[in-house]
């Protein structure tokens, strides 16, 4: 699976790590789905000890990009309760 599009960033406030995005996968067999990841950083006594993007479980199967980007983004606002 390899990440081909990222969408914006968006700050969520009902999570915590609130700093969210979708991205669009596309699966070893040519389809596509969607996958929301977040950012995160985490800190060992005060310094930065590791930082970046973590991604959730992916979600759908859709033939092409436009599809997923669509269906991505309706169950990012839903989530969320934010317009994407």
């Amino acid at each position: 699976m390899q990440i081909v599009q990222e969408l914006n960033v968006v700050e969520v406030s009902d999570a915590l790590h609130t700093t969210r995005r979708v991205v669009i996968i596309q699966r070893d067999d040519g389809f596509y789905s969607h996958a929301e990841q977040y950012y995160y950083v985490s800190k060992d006594e005060g310094e930065v000890a590791a930082e970046g993007w973590c991604t959730l479980p992916a979600e759908g199967i859709y033939e092409d990009l436009r599809a997923a980007l669509l269906e991505g983004r309706i169950a990012f606002a839903l989530q969320h309760g934010v317009a994407y």
